[in-house]
């Protein structure tokens, strides 16, 4: 989805603890991951344009499948994956507009998933936990268009440091959970809440912002909306929603 070298590289500072995973190794199954997904002919053609405007699938919410509780297996990749997206969706779902259209921001050529909250998982390792698990989904409302992203990762090093030159605040939480970074950060006028927990065996990190294209390195976003998708206190929530740790 975005530059994996670029996300770890804001998440563990040198003086963090390794992470326990091999960032060439990260890269090399996320470049694996995106060639499976690459369409050829008019049909790739037609998922770049696509993607550019991303105007993806639009999955409405289902009042049904809330009932239902989420998967709790974690055996296989494939199950932890499940169980998390299942966890992460449910928590985003519940914090926007029942009326709000939720699509999945994707690269030019890689074909969204059917649930717009399912995790990629970047593998660095045979165990089902070593991975990155990242995904970012466009949320259109009344207001206008913003995002949500979600990266985790197994460890317990470290969030963003305080300093960025485009912070408005930056501070420290301790939290049964661990300890949270909590941020907000303006680019020209996309204005980014972000907040980072270190938990006892993973790293988990929200933001949103008030731009609904995809965050790429060197690419300037545009405003869509005139604060981001969910507020401070919200994306706050989202890092300590029951279940993330893994």
């Amino acid at each position: 989805m975005e530059d994996v070298r670029s996300v770890l590289t804001a998440y563990v500072t040198e003086d963090e603890p390794p992470i326990g995973l091999s960032g060439e190794a990260v890269l090399a199954a996320a470049r694996a991951a995106r060639r499976r997904h690459l369409l050829t002919g008019a049909a790739a053609l037609a998922v770049v344009v696509l993607a550019l405007g991303l105007a993806v699938v639009v999955l409405p919410h289902r009042g049904s499948v809330a009932n239902v509780p989420c998967p709790t297996a974690s055996d296989t990749r494939e199950a932890l994956v499940d169980r998390l997206s299942c966890v992460v969706g449910r928590a985003i779902r519940a914090l926007v507009s029942p009326d709000a259209q939720i699509t999945r921001l994707t690269i030019p050529g890689e074909t969204p998933p059917e649930d717009p909250f399912h995790l990629i998982a970047d593998a660095a390792g045979e165990a089902p936990r070593e991975a990155l698990f990242h995904m970012g989904v466009r949320v259109t409302d009344a207001e206008g268009s913003g995002s949500v992203y979600v990266l985790m990762l197994p460890g317990s090093s470290g969030g963003p440091p305080c300093g960025a030159p485009e912070e408005l605040s930056c501070r420290t939480e301790p939290t049964p959970q661990g300890l949270m970074w909590l941020s907000t950060l303006r680019s020209g006028d996309v204005v980014t809440h972000r907040v980072a927990r270190a938990g006892p065996d993973a790293q988990v990190q929200f933001w949103s912002n008030n731009s609904g294209v995809l965050e790429r390195s060197g690419v300037r976003l545009p405003e869509q909306r005139p604060e981001p998708t969910l507020t401070a206190a919200q994306v706050r929530q989202l890092a300590l929603t029951p279940g993330l740790d893994f």
